[in-house]
């Protein structure tokens, strides 16, 4: 689920938050990227669970999924066959650990050299926590 100002309006959007947890319900692996995050807290998917989300808008994100473990610090969170992500920049290095649990560390170093992206694998390196008044 990708984040971004829309999420803001869609929080409310029944028809996406069912439409939602009927994919969740098939999908091996469910992810969110920035605020997408709010939009999974929203339909119920991320009770119980660990998550996080964009540093700048992350009260906001945690006022929607009062249920969430919302992990202030984190690049990226993996709970089961659930992931999230900080920004954009972390959506990349949670999209290549991804690729790395279902085809390997070699698929997943191959896409980052593809990309010319340097790959930061330790989801729990998070500058922007304490730039934003988290950590």
């Amino acid at each position: 689920m990708p984040g971004g100002f829309g999420t803001r309006r869609e929080v409310d959007n029944s028809d996406l938050l069912e439409w939602l947890r009927e994919r969740a319900a098939r999908a091996e692996i469910v992810s969110s990227v920035c605020t997408g995050a709010a939009l999974l807290a929203r339909a119920g998917l991320l009770d119980g669970r660990r998550a996080t989300t964009n540093k700048r808008a992350f009260g906001w994100v945690e006022s929607q999924g009062p249920k969430v473990d919302w992990i202030k610090s984190a690049r990226w969170v993996e709970d089961g066959r659930f992931w999230t992500s900080s920004g954009v920049s972390a959506g990349i290095d949670m999209a290549l650990a991804i690729i790395a649990r279902l085809a390997g560390s070699d698929a997943a170093e191959q896409a980052a050299r593809t990309m010319e992206y340097e790959w930061r694998r330790d989801s729990g390196w998070d500058p922007f926590a304490r730039l934003h008044g988290l950590a």
